[in-house]
């Protein structure tokens, strides 16, 4: 797979995200988003939830404590992150958070789309 393909492919993930993270090292800056599902019981060296790990931007992080300090968010919480799919180290898959949004529950009936923290803004993102 050429990384010119890889750089135009995005997914949807959703899931319970149940924390996240950020560094800031030696003028390196970035952060992670912890999600868990249920586990599928097709790895029998897990117990409890599944766990992955979606990098985040920096800035990103600060959006989203915004949301948990006025109260609009609180994790863990049931999210939908969009994902750029980007080549990393041993020509694995690594996911890139390019937009994050709580997801509504079926029994919520507001018209109001739930807002989207996104990265458009503050960084270019592959299309």
């Amino acid at each position: 797979m050429s990384e010119s393909f890889m750089s135009e492919m995005q997914t949807t993930v959703i899931g319970q995200v149940e924390s996240l993270t950020r560094y800031e090292m030696e003028g390196n800056k970035g952060g992670s988003i912890w999600v868990s599902k249920p586990n599928s019981g097709k790895n029998e060296n897990v117990l409890g939830r599944e766990l992955m790990k979606i990098k985040m931007p920096f800035a990103m992080f600060d959006q989203l404590k915004a949301k948990q300090d006025s109260g609009e968010l609180s994790f863990p919480a049931e999210m939908e992150i969009l994902c750029d799919i980007d080549m990393g180290g041993g020509n694995k898959a690594v996911l890139s958070a390019v937009s994050i949004r709580k997801v509504l529950d079926e029994k919520t009936t507001s018209a109001v789309p739930p807002s989207t923290v996104s990265t458009a803004p503050l960084s270019t993102t592959k299309k």
